[in-house]
């Protein structure tokens, strides 16, 4: 049986999983231009991603959780079929350095090579953003195949957008099963499109960006000492200050998906991270979108996540497919 690993890098926590790879029990059905397999996660471990202790600290309690994770597995590092590694930003399709993004330890790193350098791994790592990776796997093991049920259209032939409401707003774009990097690996960088013209400063150097104002944190400020959790847990209890809230967060994020599905045209879009948990902000969200989309016909689903926490690393593992 072939195992790989999977590397999910987030702003807040770091999980490394070890999947079996085609042993006919796995609990993650896969769809690729090979075929379809099975994914079974036989151990992960996670830790908090710790962006303020620098990163020859961070890639050492990385190597840790690697050996941790593999030994509890009885698997040797060069027995993988390879790995995969998802990053918190833009990642450079040939040197593999992270370009950008708000855990800034990692910009201009090339982790996948200082891996492979201390775990003498000799197969190539494949690495991505980390939203890609999420938007990779819904595509080719949750909500594509959803989507696929639903309507009858192959895995093979749909187009779809995966989002993070996390730490921050990330996303990507995928067209038959294959994540589209852009010529810099800077496709999918959604959180950094203007939703609010002449809106908050991001420490990106433009103003208004959507990872501002649909990001928890963002969210979060606009009540203060209130959780995100906390905050529509009042507003399902029709607390008017916290109604105003979720009203103001679903009108701006419906906006954001507009704009979205008027430059890429999906066939589905799925939400992830801590904000999409959330069912109030699904409410009339497809039927407003369909009010405002630029070409009429069949509006895109906009799906919750379908599988769970796991996606970034089960995306960053079936890279290597």
């Amino acid at each position: 049986m072939e195992h790989l690993l999977g590397f999910d890098i987030g702003g807040t926590k770091t999980e490394v999983s070890l999947f079996a790879l085609g042993g006919g029990d796995g609990e993650f059905k896969v769809s690729t231009s090979s075929g379809r397999s099975d994914l079974k996660v036989i151990a992960s471990k996670r830790m908090p991603t710790a962006r303020d202790e620098g990163y020859e600290p961070y890639l050492k309690n990385l190597l840790d959780l690697i050996s941790s994770v593999t030994n509890e597995a009885s698997i040797k590092i060069e027995d993988l079929k390879g790995m995969g590694l998802g990053l918190p930003g833009s990642v450079h399709p040939e040197s593999g350095k992270m370009l950008n993004g708000n855990t800034h330890m990692m910009i201009g790193k090339d982790v996948a090579g200082d891996l492979r350098e201390a775990l003498n791994f000799k197969t190539p790592i494949a690495v991505n953003n980390d939203a890609s990776c999420f938007a990779l796997a819904e595509a080719l093991c949750g909500a594509g195949l959803k989507y696929e049920t639903d309507h009858g259209l192959p895995v093979s032939k749909q187009q779809s957008i995966g989002i993070i409401l996390g730490t921050g707003c990330g996303g990507g774009l995928i067209n038959a099963g294959r994540i589209l990097n852009g010529g810099k690996g800077g496709g999918g960088e959604i959180g950094h499109t203007t939703l609010i013209t002449d809106g908050h400063p991001c420490y990106c150097g433009r103003l208004g960006c959507a990872e501002l104002y649909l990001a928890g944190p963002a969210f979060e400020k606009n009540m203060p000492g209130k959780k995100a959790t906390e905050i529509f847990e009042l507003a399902t209890k029709e607390d008017p200050a916290a109604l105003a809230v979720v009203n103001d967060y679903r009108q701006k994020l419906c906006d954001f998906l507009i704009n979205l599905n008027n430059f890429y045209d999906p066939h589905f879009i799925v939400l992830g991270g801590g904000v999409s948990k959330q069912e109030l902000i699904y409410k009339d969200l497809e039927e407003n979108l369909g009010k405002k989309m630029f070409v009429s016909g069949k509006v895109p689903n906009v799906y919750q996540h379908q599988l769970s926490d796991s996606a970034g690393v089960l995306g960053a593992a079936i890279m290597v497919l």
